[in-house]
C-alpha cells in the first residue's frame, strides 16, 4: 500500500509540475485558476484530472472538443511517480527520501521549463531552497545548516564568476541567471565538494547534447540547468562513492 501511495502521490504532484513549468512562463496563475483544455479553454472537471487515469480513460482526448492531449502528461506524470517509488525503494522513509524528492520535483520543473522555454523559474527553487533549509535544521541542527548556506553561497559566487569571465571572453553571457541560482541549492543540499562535482559531472553530461545541438540544428545555445539538477541528482544518489572519488583524486 505505501509502494502504491507514493507512486500516486508522485504522479499528481507530477501533473502539478507540468502546470507549474508550462504557465509561470508565459505569466499564467496556477494556484487560483481552474485548469482548462488548451484547445477549448474549457474548464476541466474533477474526474478529468485524474492522473495517469483520465488520460487512459478518455484516450488521450479531451472529454469536451475531442482534440489529443499532449501525451507529456501523461508521461510526467508517470515519471514523476516512478521516480517518487524508486527514492522510497531506494532510501527508505527519511531525511535523504524527503531530499531526493524535492531534487526529483526541481528535475521535472526545470527539465521542462528550460527546454521547452529556456528558463529556470526563481519560485521553485525559492521553495525548494526553504523545504531543504528546514529539513536541515529538523535532522541535522542548525550548525550543519548555517555550513549548508555557506557551501551554498560559495558555489553561488563561483558560479557568477565563471558567467562574468564568460561575458568578458565571449561577449556575451556564457550562463543564464537562473543556473546560477540553481548553483545556490546545489550547494545547500550537497555542501562544497559534492557540489563542485555536479558542476563538473553537468558538463560533461551537456556536451553530447550540445555538440549534436550545435552540428545537427545548427544551435549554440544549450539549456544548462537540466543537466545540472540532472548531475545533482546522480551525486545525491551515490554520494558516499562520489565522497570516495573525490578523496582519491586530491589524496595526492
Amino acid at each position: 500500500m505505501i509502494y502504491v501511495l507514493v507512486f500516486m502521490m508522485g504522479c499528481i504532484l507530477g501533473s502539478f509540475y507540468l502546470v507549474i513549468a508550462t504557465r509561470l512562463p508565459k505569466g499564467e496563475d496556477v494556484l487560483f485558476s481552474r485548469s482548462h483544455c488548451d484547445n477549448c479553454h474549457k474548464d476541466l472537471k474533477w474526474y478529468n484530472l485524474i492522473p495517469v487515469f483520465s488520460y487512459i480513460i478518455q484516450g488521450g482526448k479531451c472529454s469536451f472538443c475531442q482534440q489529443k492531449i499532449d501525451p507529456l502528461h501523461l508521461i510526467v506524470e508517470l515519471i514523476t511517480g516512478t521516480m517518487f517509488l524508486a527514492s522510497y525503494l531506494y532510501f527508505g522513509f527519511g531525511y535523504n527520501f524527503l531530499i531526493n524528492l524535492i531534487i526529483v520535483s526541481l528535475t521535472i520543473i526545470i527539465y521542462i521549463s528550460d527546454f521547452k522555454y529556456m528558463i529556470i523559474l526563481d519560485s521553485p527553487l525559492i521553495v525548494s531552497s526553504v523545504f531543504i533549509i528546514n529539513l536541515k535544521l529538523i535532522y541535522l541542527g542548525l550548525k550543519p545548516t548555517l555550513y549548508s548556506i555557506l557551501c551554498g553561497i560559495c558555489l553561488f559566487v563561483i558560479m557568477l564568476l565563471v558567467q562574468q569571465l564568460g561575458k568578458f571572453m565571449f561577449k556575451r553571457d556564457a550562463l543564464g541567471g537562473g543556473d546560477i541560482k540553481l548553483s545556490f541549492v546545489i550547494g545547500l543540499l550537497l555542501d562544497f565538494r559534492l557540489g563542485l562535482i555536479v558542476l563538473i559531472l553537468s558538463t560533461f553530461l551537456a556536451l553530447p547534447y550540445s555538440v549534436a545541438s550545435l552540428y545537427l540544428i545548427k544551435n549554440n545555445e544549450v539549456p544548462y540547468g537540466p543537466f545540472l539538477v540532472g548531475a545533482m541528482l546522480i551525486v545525491f544518489m551515490l554520494a558516499p562513492k562520489f565522497e570516495l572519488l573525490f578523496d582519491f583524486l586530491f589524496r595526492f
